[in-house]
């Protein structure tokens, strides 16, 4: 067993993440599971895995916050993050320590150690954008090698280890943006604070990005996710605010948040349901991280 831990956040789990659970249980020193289920946890909790139980839904950031603080507060520095929809391989956790021990022994400015994912859904693997203040541009792993000086400026947050010594030096994610964004942020963060990401290209995670599925529009790769309306606001409510307040560091992030509105527009026009309630959904964000209202939603119908 590796001593590290791994937090996941869970809303609604199913029996095959009851699967995964009890041979994540096997993999790691600590499992903590923290689950933002409105309702009592629904499955067995395998010996190893320590339960914190919200009882409501208190948003994404909220939930990683509370286990990478208990992990930390157990001794662990070493602190995976995970999604419920995510299929780490076999000897993940052994193999991202080791990556993280090469690249620990070149430099010491990295806060985040990523794998490359392989979206099932969409049948592709990870685009990493790479940003300087004034240009952006996408890569994937065949653009990269497995090494140390393998570096992506934003990523997921599943697969991540983040030690809880960089944690404490970045900070929390944020409570605010309650899901959608909350990664972005995050990383624009850890770069304006000199500090990088590294990706192991060598290990892929089998990950699931909504329910995206891919099409062609015009000779156009058009990648619906499919997410249901209040999502929709936390995506353009905190990819605004984001930009916002990273404006300055990297101006081009505007291309990159505007290039992703126009698809996810295209997307609800063109192949999602709902369309109406979803736009709305979205101007509404929009004008909300305009004006810096943030928190749990407001608006019930797009609960």
């Amino acid at each position: 067993m590796t001593d590290c831990a791994v937090v996941i956040v869970t809303y609604h789990p199913n029996s095959i993440f009851a699967n995964s659970l009890e041979e994540l249980a096997t993999s790691c020193s600590q499992v903590i599971v923290v689950d933002n289920t409105p309702v009592a946890f629904p499955l067995h909790v395998p010996q190893g895995v320590r339960l914190v139980s919200f009882g409501r839904n208190q948003g994404l950031a909220t939930a990683l916050n509370r286990g990478v603080e208990l992990a930390g507060q157990m001794g662990f520095d070493n602190i995976f993050l995970l999604d419920q929809d995510s299929r780490p391989p076999e000897d993940f956790f052994e193999k991202m320590l080791a990556f993280k021990k090469k690249v620990d022994s070149v430099t010491t400015d990295i806060a985040l150690y990523v794998p490359d994912f392989y979206d099932r859904n969409s049948n592709s693997h990870a685009r990493y954008p790479v940003l300087t203040p004034l240009t952006v541009r996408h890569v994937t792993c065949k653009d990269l090698t497995s090494g140390p000086r393998s570096h992506a400026t934003i990523a997921i947050t599943s697969g991540s280890l983040l030690p809880y010594s960089k944690y404490n030096r970045i900070g929390p994610f944020r409570d605010d943006y309650f899901i959608d964004f909350i990664d972005n942020e995050y990383c624009l963060r850890i770069y304006t604070l000199g500090f990088r990401i590294a990706v192991n290209c060598a290990l892929v995670l089998d990950h699931a990005i909504g329910s995206r599925a891919t099409h062609k529009f015009l000779g156009i790769t058009v990648k619906p996710n499919h997410h249901r309306p209040v999502r929709r606001y936390y995506i353009a409510r905190n990819g605004v605010r984001t930009c916002l307040e990273y404006i300055r560091a990297y101006p081009s992030f505007l291309p990159l948040l505007t290039a992703r509105f126009i698809h996810e527009g295209l997307s609800i026009l063109l192949y999602e349901r709902e369309k109406t309630k979803k736009l709305r959904a979205m101007l509404t964000g929009i004008h909300h991280g305009l004006t810096g209202k943030m928190g749990p939603c407001p608006i019930p119908d797009l609960l």
